[in-house]
């Protein structure tokens, strides 16, 4: 029977610390995990944006604030951020297409609303 346990708040409450600290629990209980969560980017003390990081180890942009749309790239964005759409899809389409080799998915984000989905 599949589990699905949503994770609300906000912005640093620790939503992102959680899903990282139950991705270490479900890994050393010997479970098969992948997904992916987004990392706060600071520049100076001030967020400017944020990174993707799978459980395999890649990371790359998700978003950075700005005005222009980031250099050959479409012009995608969120309220202040420029979204880098081709990153996003390089790194995680393949964890979402690879759902039969784990039990159990962690995705720290649902467009900029964090969660925490877990597949039995």
């Amino acid at each position: 029977m599949a589990q699905h346990v949503f994770l609300t708040g906000s912005p640093g409450v620790g939503k992102t610390t959680l899903i990282q600290k139950a991705i270490t629990v479900l890994q050393s209980s010997g479970l098969p995990v992948d997904g992916f969560y987004t990392q706060e980017v600071r520049q100076g003390g001030k967020r400017i944006g944020f990174d993707v990081v799978t459980l395999s180890g890649a990371q790359g942009p998700l978003s950075r604030v700005g005005s222009q749309p980031l250099p050959g790239k479409a012009d995608c964005r969120v309220g202040q951020y420029e979204v880098d759409l081709a990153s996003f899809e390089q790194l995680v389409l393949p964890v979402l297409r690879n759902q039969d080799v784990s039990d159990d998915i962690l995705s720290g984000e649902s467009g900029f609303e964090h969660r925490i989905h877990i597949k039995n």
